[in-house]
């Protein structure tokens, strides 16, 4: 069946409420819990008051919505339009928890300059919120030939709490649609993470007599060196997504200013490729670990930890419906239309394991998330909650 673009007024969105809508979203703080510290407001901690408010947006619209709790005071929120139960299905998924907002003056005060609005989570997650939110909108005001499911998950950017909970509690969908910035492009393909923290254990001493101690940290330095010469000596890569690497993020290690380091705590980031589960990974980074501690660190005691994070990574088929449905939708409107490749995760993969074919897509630049410039265009955000709207209205036309 041919699709009908009239089924749809030409304008369903509008800059005005992209830009009211993304603003009250920027006014209430939703920091992940998992980074909270010392000295912070706990009340910033938390994504229950923007999930509320997402719920009250959306029912007050008409739009049926329910709060679905994860963990205590961590609710996903579930908007679903549910036309026919034979008609194609469509999961859109974004997240309600930001980063930290050290280094920004005013990281809630939402402001515009231009087509810019700057605030934390402006462009991760809540313009993509917004981009889910208006083009749910817009098909209730119009109808909608597809079964759309909207989730906004709690923890994407820690642990992936929300959209495991969604996954194991909910039927798959034929179709996915992940919100990260992509500057409107299609991404398929994404690499995993894995980060595991390796202790390592010497003895202390007065730094007056360092031959009396054993010096962790002075030994941590030298396993971070080994597993670097490691991974470029073992290298695997990809097509589209290039190598994989190992990255030794946080080392805490010391008692005083004069006593010889007695212990050391690594923490490690690796980037996974499709081609190796994270605990494949894990497996082989253990056990590079191990053999180096009993060759080169005998006197020293070295523990590798199981990953803490294991998000895996993801690459749907060219084939996929989802692919040729928006990549039909990207061209009619000029847009490079081609699959493309990036080095983050997101919750995509977890959605694309549980059967649910994902792709990522969403207003805005990932070169400014988590930055204290952080920001979105508004007018990207007015056209990918269009382009969604068109998405439904194409897959809607022809039945799988």
């Amino acid at each position: 069946m041919p699709h009908d673009s009239k089924t749809l007024t030409a304008q369903p969105v509008t800059r005005d409420e992209a830009v009211s809508l993304l603003s009250e979203m920027v006014r209430i703080p939703s920091i992940n819990p998992n980074f909270l510290r010392e000295g912070q407001p706990e009340a910033w901690h938390s994504e229950a008051a923007l999930a509320q408010y997402i719920l009250e947006w959306c029912t007050d619209l008409g739009l049926p919505a329910r709060l679905d709790e994860v963990l205590p005071g961590r609710p996903n929120v579930v908007v679903e339009l549910i036309t026919d139960p034979d008609a194609p299905s469509i999961l859109w998924e974004g997240h309600t928890d930001t980063v930290q907002v050290e280094g920004m003056a005013a990281p809630f005060e939402p402001r515009l300059e231009g087509d810019l609005l700057y605030g934390r989570g402006s462009v991760d997650d809540k313009g993509c919120l917004a981009m889910f939110m208006l083009a749910m909108a817009a098909l209730k005001r119009a109808g909608t030939p597809c079964n759309v499911t909207f989730v906004a998950a709690v923890d994407e950017e820690s642990t992936f709490l929300g959209v495991l909970h969604h996954v194991a509690t909910h039927p798959p969908a034929e179709m996915g649609v992940a919100g990260e910035p992509t500057e409107l492009a299609m991404v398929t393909a994404c690499k995993g993470v894995i980060r595991f923290v390796v202790e390592v254990t010497g003895r202390g001493a007065h730094a007056s007599q360092p031959h009396e101690g054993l010096d962790a940290l002075a030994a941590s330095a030298q396993l971070v060196l080994h597993l670097r010469e490691y991974i470029k000596g073992t290298p695997r890569t990809h097509s589209t997504l290039g190598p994989r690497s190992l990255t030794c993020t946080m080392m805490e290690a010391g008692e005083g200013q004069n006593t010889v380091p007695a212990r050391a705590r690594l923490t490690f980031d690796m980037r996974t490729l499709p081609d190796q589960s994270g605990e494949d990974a894990w497996n082989e980074i253990s056990g590079v670990v191990a053999a180096f501690a009993a060759d080169a660190l005998p006197e020293f005691g070295v523990t590798m930890h199981p990953p803490f994070i294991d998000s895996i990574s993801q690459q749907v088929p060219d084939d996929a419906r989802i692919v040729a449905e928006m990549g039909a939708v990207l061209a009619a409107r000029g847009l490079p239309a081609a699959p493309i490749a990036v080095p983050y995760g997101s919750d995509a993969s977890k959605m694309t394991k549980a059967n649910t074919p994902t792709i990522v897509f969403g207003p805005g630049t990932i070169d400014v998330a988590h930055s204290d410039n952080e920001h979105v265009d508004v007018t990207e955000v007015v056209r990918a909650a269009e382009i969604l709207v068109e998405l439904v209205q194409h897959a809607g036309g022809r039945r799988s």
